[in-house]
């Protein structure tokens, strides 16, 4: 009698999306042998509780030291297969090594929650208005004083045609859920599971085929570069470097359409404040099987793009750093819009940068990778310059329009010589007044939000402070509050000075609610809209308002760095910058590149048509090189000045960085637990040359002090030095912290 033999024993690693740097090892039951497949989603036993996990590889035999006893099966797998293919996986493997994460966590970041989910239809909480408008507004009125939150949330659902989603309201309303049940046992609002809004992307009509402009001479040789890259399948990092106005996305939408002829597939990433309806309408015009990927879908919209690009469905695919991952089967061009912006890098882990894990995903795929910037980081500037990547040069406006003049006033002087403390200077107040009685448009630029950016006792000097930070109150005078803008906390400001009593408080400094109340008195004429955090309450708003903006039923737009970048508004004539100093004081070697980057944006805004522009910048300091050469549109002469002091100093591009950020409660456990990781560093390689540690910055966030240590590493391969050796102390343990960010986009 024969004995059919036991097949071989099998076994999965499984990568866990938890901060632990090492693979699970689990027994795959027979019956489920067959469902084995790397990439897929599987549900483990971990610890007292199950986990949902990937598997990244099989095995036939255990890992050397791991009893047979010690190994539990796993309990399914999810999913009808695998969500990840082997490229995918390797890429998720590079995140791990080089960001310093654990393959779990990146894997999970490769993935939208939708899909992990299964893309249910969502049900979002949302709150309804009860009473009509007039009762509405009254009861709001009647409750003011004494219970502020409550006003604000019948305030914001009033300006909301009446509904909201409940966890807006409350970021809108700054509030807990607490003062919504009020109101809703009250009667004034009813809380309801409404299904999530449909994607605004999809209800519009498919616009009409557009009609290419004729390309330039520059335009033309760009594109050709590109297309002769793509049709050899080879790999190539392009530089675009192109002013403002210069028709880059023209060359974006032409490549596009050459990519798509030849059978391939393109991802385009966008910082996420630039994804508006319109823009996707301008390359669905081009490229009509477009799929859109960002964060104002539904969960089963998600998830049903996703399944499509997987499918093929898709030839291009839009949207922010996280559509680096979009699982697109045939890869052949990868355009990175504004490549130099810091949306690109994500702040929790993985800590990645979705441009330089693009470049490594199409150099897998053998495609082009197309980066673009009228001011693109020095990094990637001196990669174009040396010959790494090829750089493509778009020197001058569509349709021969010159950038607009720009004029630096000098605050101090218009301080002293007006008596009076003022944000608008006499010369862009005229410049306005001109513009708007020819019937044209202006853009005000001030990247604060706010009333005042600080309260303070003029008898004692005191400033109310948040508790929890240590920093100013920016008081925003609209819900008549103080918030603190790092942890979300708010207080009521007292009437007299906390410290020592003496009456009337100032209100000093001045944010975009100051500037727009401002403005309405000096044109009492015009039609003005803010656009920042606070004004743009639900995910439409941003288009709503530019959308006003372009039908010319608004005059002034006064704003944040929403409305600096990507807008192109052939009336707007004149764009005042209100305060160009705000990153220049910050303790970060890039303070000085991003001021020149957002100036030169900025400027950019103004005369894109046949009307000549103007752009006012006013600072205190006239003299900066990063204010001045952006006034002079020179973005050369920056790079130069800009390259020659981070070469003497040692930072990148000459240099890789690594920041450890430690917290803590107490200074003492903060500053050891930084001690601890600046000495991993500093062993870890030769040639680390480590900063600090030192306080940080924002000295304490939420009642947490705050240290932090940098490390400037010569090259690529002392880095995984530095990230091995910090791995095991980057962790959270209780109350402590310790963060590790490779490549940063920050060093404050």
């Amino acid at each position: 009698m024969s004995v059919t033999p036991s097949p071989p024993a099998c076994y999965a690693e499984i990568a866990v999306a938890v901060p632990v740097d090492q693979l699970f090892t689990y027994r795959v039951p027979e019956p489920l042998r067959a469902e084995a497949i790397p990439g897929r989603r599987v549900v483990v036993p971990l610890g007292p509780r199950t986990a949902t996990g990937y598997l990244v590889s099989l095995r036939d035999d255990l890992p050397p030291g791991l009893p047979p006893a010690a190994v539990k099966d796993v309990r399914a797998f999810l999913d009808e297969g695998p969500l990840m293919d082997g490229a995918m996986l390797e890429l998720c493997r590079f995140i791990a090594r080089w960001y310093g994460s654990s393959l779990g966590e990146a894997l999970d970041a490769a993935l939208p929650a939708a899909v992990k989910s299964g893309g249910r239809r969502r049900r979002v909480p949302t709150a309804v208005l009860v009473p009509g408008p007039a009762e509405a507004r009254g009861a709001a009125d009647a409750m003011a004083e004494k219970h502020p939150k409550r006003a604000r949330i019948l305030l914001a659902l009033l300006e909301n045609e009446g509904s909201m989603p409940a966890r807006e309201l409350r970021r809108v309303a700054h509030c807990s859920e607490a003062p919504l049940r009020t109101l809703a046992k009250e009667g004034l609002l009813r809380l309801e599971s409404l299904e999530a809004a449909p994607d605004p992307f999809a209800l519009r009509a498919p616009p009409p085929p557009a009609v290419p402009p004729t390309p330039t001479e520059e335009q033309d040789a760009a594109l050709a570069a590109v297309t002769a890259c793509v049709d050899r399948g080879e790999f190539r990092v392009f530089l675009l470097l192109g002013i403002t106005g210069s028709g880059k996305t023209e060359v974006y939408l032409r490549a596009l359409e050459e990519v798509v002829k030849r059978g391939r597939q393109a991802i385009v990433l966008v910082p996420e404040i630039a994804l508006t309806p319109q823009t996707v309408e301008r390359f669905r015009a081009r490229c009509p099987r477009v799929a859109v990927l960002h964060s104002a879908l539904t969960d089963a919209e998600r998830h049903l793009q996703w399944r499509r690009i997987r499918a093929g469905g898709a030839d291009v695919v839009i949207g922010p750093r996280s559509a680096v991952f979009a699982p697109v089967p045939r890869l052949g061009l990868l355009v990175i819009d504004e490549e130099h912006e810091t949306s690109f890098k994500q702040q929790n882990a993985p800590r990645y940068h979705a441009r330089d894990v693009g470049i490594v995903r199409a150099k897998e795929a053998g495609a082009a990778v197309l980066l673009g910037s009228a001011t693109p980081s020095l990094e990637t500037f001196v990669n174009a310059r040396e010959g790494k990547y090829q750089l493509l040069i778009l020197p001058r406006r569509v349709g021969g329009g010159a950038l607009p003049p720009v004029e630096i006033v000098d605050m101090l002087r218009e301080r002293r010589e007006s008596g009076r403390p003022v944000f608008l200077s006499r010369r862009l107040e005229s410049l306005l007044t001109a513009a708007l009685a020819r019937g044209e448009q202006g853009l005000l630029f001030l990247n604060r939000r706010g009333y005042a950016t600080e309260v303070k006792c003029a008898r004692c000097g005191g400033v109310v402070e948040c508790g929890g930070c240590r920093l100013p109150y920016t008081f925003h005078r609209r819900l008549g509050l103080g918030l603190c803008h790092y942890c979300g906390g708010e207080r009521r400001i007292p009437e007299d000075c906390p410290a020592c009593g003496a009456p009337g408080l100032d209100r000093r400094g001045f944010g975009t609610e100051k500037v727009e109340e401002a403005i309405r008195t000096h044109f009492p004429g015009a039609r003005i809209a803010r656009m920042d955090s606070d004004t743009m309450k639900g995910r439409e708003a941003y288009d709503r308002v530019l959308s006003s903006f372009r039908a010319r039923e608004i005059d002034l737009l006064v704003g944040t760095q929403m409305i600096a970048k990507g807008l192109d508004f052939p009336e707007v004539t004149v764009v005042g910058v209100l305060n160009a100093d705000i990153a220049l004081h910050v303790p970060d070697f890039r303070a000085a590149e991003r001021t020149f980057q957002l100036l030169a944006q900025v400027a950019g805004r103004a005369g894109r048509a046949s009307r000549p522009g103007r752009v006012v910048v006013q600072t205190t300091v006239p003299d900066h090189p990063s204010v001045v050469l952006a006034a002079a549109h020179d973005f050369a002469g920056f790079a130069a000045l800009e390259e020659a002091e981070r070469r003497r100093d040692g930072w990148p591009p000459f240099s890789r960085v690594v920041r450890v950020l430690a917290s803590a409660p107490g200074k003492e456990k903060a500053r050891a637990l930084a001690e601890e990781a600046a000495a991993a560093m500093l062993g870890a390689a030769p040639g680390v040359r480590v900063l600090g540690p030192a306080p940080a910055f924002l000295q304490q966030v939420k009642g947490k002090d705050r240290w932090h240590a940098l490390a400037k590493v010569p090259d690529a391969r002392a880095m995984g030095r530095v990230v091995a050796a910090l791995r095991p102390l980057c962790r959270r343990t209780g109350d402590r912290e310790v963060i590790l960010d490779v490549d940063p986009v920050g060093t404050a």
